[in-house]
């Protein structure tokens, strides 16, 4: 009995072992993605950034693309609770009368400022979430990986829209998320090609100011 119980405790051990080695290790593959870029961002790399040794990574990863994998879904998970906290934060609007598209236009008004404000304090992280994404595109095996983040912040848009009554079909929720997510990424990457946040924050008003359209053009698609 006691050899039982020793041995279930040891195995617990070792899974906690290797699920803190793996954290860490995501941990600094964030940081020096961050901080250097994908080239940078050995394994040698991270796992000194880690204050590892080397061999802990092949205790906790099959391989570097498994790593990127981890990586990739803490940056996903990351931005998706930044999302969804800021659609949260503007959402409740006591007494606001309105319905449909233009209560979505409204929404979107006082969301995506805020969400913009809070992508642009962390170039760096956004920087290395398109380097994972191109790289991802050009390994087969990690394809998936670059539409299963577009697809996370897509459905967080579209779970907020469809919240909003009478706002039409899904599909038609769902292409205007798609095209929110769309703008969002060619804003930001503009901004890291070419910084200028008051520049960058004009570009995004004059989204703003063409909003009606994009709302109605999605959402009244059913009806055309």
């Amino acid at each position: 009995m006691s050899t039982m119980t020793t041995d279930v405790r040891t195995d617990d051990t070792e899974r906690r072992s290797v699920q803190e080695r793996r954290e860490q290790l995501v941990d600094a593959a964030v940081a020096v993605l961050a901080e250097d870029g994908l080239t940078r961002a050995t394994t040698r790399a991270i796992t000194d950034r880690a204050g590892l040794a080397l061999g802990a990574f092949h205790y906790a990863f099959d391989s570097k693309d498994e790593l990127l994998r981890a990586v990739t879904d803490r940056i996903v998970e990351s931005m998706d609770t930044t999302l969804r906290s800021t659609f949260a934060s503007v959402a409740a609007q006591p007494g606001d009368p309105t319905q449909g598209a233009e209560r979505v236009r409204a929404l979107l008004e006082r969301f995506l400022p805020s969400l913009w404000d809070e992508l642009q304090t962390s170039p760096q992280l956004q920087l290395a979430r398109f380097e994972l994404t191109m790289h991802a595109l050009r390994e087969p095996s990690l394809r998936t990986l670059a539409s299963r983040a577009s697809d996370r912040f897509v459905d967080s848009i579209a779970d907020a829209i469809s919240d909003v009554e009478g706002t039409g079909t899904n599909e038609d929720i769902e292409a205007l998320a798609r095209y929110i997510v769309a703008t969002l990424d060619g804003l930001l990457l503009h901004e890291l090609v070419a910084p200028d946040p008051q520049a960058a924050r004009v570009r995004l008003q004059h989204y703003l100011d063409n909003l009606d359209g994009v709302v109605a053009s999605h959402l009244d698609a059913s009806e055309r």
